[in-house]
């Protein structure tokens, strides 16, 4: 987590906030789906009292005496929250793999979290993360797991077909989101079926990777060519994001 101190980060997730809301009138299965996806992928606001390497988190308690941490998934409900403290409330940022850890902790008599309490609320048990944390490959053996996203950004395909019309060494292209095992680190994997080998494939992947970036909403990217082993198991029975039109 990074801690943000009195000048925080701003933070909006519009699409999370949007789908929070519409849990609150129908909590189907399929809405909670969409929030788990948004949240995944999400940073949030944790209050916290001290200082860097000595947090206090903040917690709510249900009737049942189980204690959930409290997080806030844009800047305007964070400051909602904390609008009547006299003095400016700390935070640190934190993705959704680092608040499974922390609920996760030994350390820490936690039973989930809540997000936005108050208003939204929407909680994440400690069951429910245990799952979640399976199937995102938190506390592996540090490999990375790639996956469909669950959108791309909206001017990357366009910008993907401009580049095979200007580059003829490469006729098709795979684009999957990967995730660091163990962190919450997120970057696009862009696989490229490119000839030639060596330096010269070594300066075209990297072209490659320059003119992805402006297009991947602030996030990085890794480029490698569809001939390495690791490559091959990414793309197996995986269409191609774009290929060269004959």
């Amino acid at each position: 987590m990074s801690e943000n101190s009195n000048k925080i980060e701003r933070i909006e997730n519009e699409k999370l906030v949007e789908l929070l809301g519409s849990i609150r009138s129908d909590n189907s299965e399929e809405n909670m789906i969409a929030v788990l996806k948004e949240a995944a992928v999400a940073r949030f606001l944790v209050p916290v009292d001290g200082t860097d390497g000595n947090y206090s988190f903040h917690a709510v308690s249900d009737s049942k005496g189980k204690k959930y941490m409290v997080v806030y998934c844009d800047s305007d409900s964070f400051e909602v929250a904390f609008e009547n403290k006299k003095e400016p409330q700390n935070g640190v940022i934190a993705g959704f793999a680092d608040l499974i850890d922390v609920v996760m902790s030994p350390k820490m008599d936690l039973s989930g979290f809540v997000i936005n309490p108050g208003s939204e609320e929407v909680l994440f048990g400690k069951d429910m993360l245990k799952m979640i944390a399976a199937q995102m490959g938190i506390g592996g053996d540090g490999t990375a797991k790639v996956g469909e996203p669950d959108r791309y950004p909206p001017e990357l395909k366009e910008a993907l077909e401009g580049y095979l019309l200007i580059e003829p060494t490469v006729s098709d292209i795979w684009v999957r989101l990967m995730r660091e095992n163990g962190t919450d680190r997120l970057i696009w994997l862009v696989v490229a079926n490119a000839e030639g080998e060596g330096e010269p494939l070594k300066y075209t992947l990297e072209n490659l990777r320059k003119y992805c970036l402006p297009y991947l909403d602030n996030m990085d990217a890794m480029v490698v060519s569809s001939n390495e082993d690791f490559a091959k198991q990414v793309i197996q029975n995986v269409k191609p994001f774009v290929s060269r039109k004959d």
